[in-house]
């Protein structure tokens, strides 16, 4: 993986170097034609030069470009939730996990560790935790708290999350550039409009032929990078468990693995339900609280169809995650009792928690509708 970002970089140089190859060794075509014909033979001569140039230019953009900047998620600081920043402190230090520098809230049934200052951060990483609130209705505070440790064990694969995240970035270059038209296949498409030059056309065919043969190239790279970065995905995962297991012990974090898939498919069903919402500009001001509600009525269907599929479920060497059930197995195996014994519920680890949730909500709407979103658009949302 560390060497295909410089297989890129010998890509480019190599390019600009059969640019300055040809521009040099070609010119010798010129030395036996006189009259008309030099310009016949400029233009043969001219076409692949310029071909090349927007070679070497198409494959250098990337490292040039910017992400656009997101909305920044909801986040809390220690004033607003001490008891959770000083729970979360003390999980790092037994853990010997770095402490991230921000937490998010987030409304769906999701927990995340990213590294959130670019590529500075394979050097220096800011790392940032996500809660998924549903999680927290849906979990005690023993299987809650390995959740949030299976994040924090991602905190502490130091070289591996780096190394991760640089390759998912340098991955998403391939994929962009594959992928998405930009600017200059717009040029090169106007140098082929309506009836043009044979000169001209010959110049813009020329130009797609070595564009469309890069494009093959980065594809290929991209589903080797992807490929590559999954295998360690794959084992970051058995590692944060482990790590989450050590504190919680191996049959709570494997019973916390068991129920995110059915608050995820709880959250997705709030989601819809707030989509069809949105035709009336009817939104619910909680989005956690009709999770809750539907991971608690949900249909013995949808339970046995969502637990079919985590136990039929195959290991597919492009998957980020491996299978469910072979991660519990796992954690069975190791047969690891853990060090955590409080029995409480998760959401006490939150300073008003009602509050929140309708914060988390409003944050994700935000995200979604931007300035669509009006204050009279949201419905409140009564417990049932």
């Amino acid at each position: 993986m560390v060497l295909l970002p410089l297989v890129y970089l010998a890509m480019i140089a190599a390019a600009a170097a059969g640019v300055m190859w040809y521009a040099t060794h070609a010119a010798g075509m010129f030395q036996h034609v006189r009259g008309r014909a030099v310009i016949f033979v400029g233009i043969i001569y001219v076409a692949p030069l310029i071909a090349g140039f927007f070679l070497v230019l198409f494959m250098t953009l990337p490292l040039f470009w910017r992400r656009q900047k997101r909305q920044r998620p909801m986040w809390v600081d220690r004033r607003e939730q001490p008891l959770l920043f000083a729970y979360i402190d003390k999980l790092c230090e037994t853990m010997h996990a770095p402490k991230p520098i921000r937490i998010d809230i987030a409304a769906d049934a999701n927990a995340s560790a990213h590294i959130d200052n670019g590529l500075f951060g394979i050097v220096a990483p800011k790392l940032v935790l996500t809660i998924g609130l549903p999680l927290a209705d849906a979990m005690p505070l023993r299987e809650f708290t390995g959740v949030i440790a299976h994040e924090l064990g991602h905190f502490s694969q130091g070289v591996s999350m780096r190394l991760s995240y640089a390759v998912h970035r340098i991955n998403g270059w391939f994929l962009r550039l594959a992928y998405e038209p930009n600017g200059l296949d717009d040029f090169v498409d106007g140098m082929l409009g309506d009836e043009p030059h044979w000169s001209i056309a010959l110049i813009g065919l020329m130009c797609k032929l070595v564009l469309g043969i890069a494009r093959l190239l980065l594809k290929l790279m991209a589903f080797i990078s992807h490929a590559l970065s999954m295998q360690l995905s794959r084992q970051a995962e058995f590692d944060a468990d482990y790590a989450a297991a050590r504190i919680v012990g191996g049959e709570a974090m494997g019973r916390a693995l068991e129920v995110v898939p059915f608050a995820g498919a709880a959250s997705t069903l709030a989601i819809e339900s707030a989509q069809q919402g949105w035709a009336r500009r009817a939104l619910p001001d909680d989005l956690v609280m009709i999770t809750a509600a539907f991971m608690g009525s949900m249909p013995k269907q949808i339970k046995d169809k969502i637990t079919a599929n985590i136990l039929s479920a195959e290991s597919h060497w492009l998957d980020t995650h491996p299978p469910l059930f072979k991660r519990i197995a796992t954690l069975k195996k190791a047969k690891l009792n853990g060090v955590l014994k409080l029995d409480a519920p998760s959401t006490v680890l939150f300073r008003d928690y009602a509050e929140l949730r309708k914060m988390a909500t409003i944050s994700l709407y935000q995200e979604v509708l931007g300035d669509n979103l009006k204050a009279e658009y949201l419905v409140e949302v009564k417990p049932t």
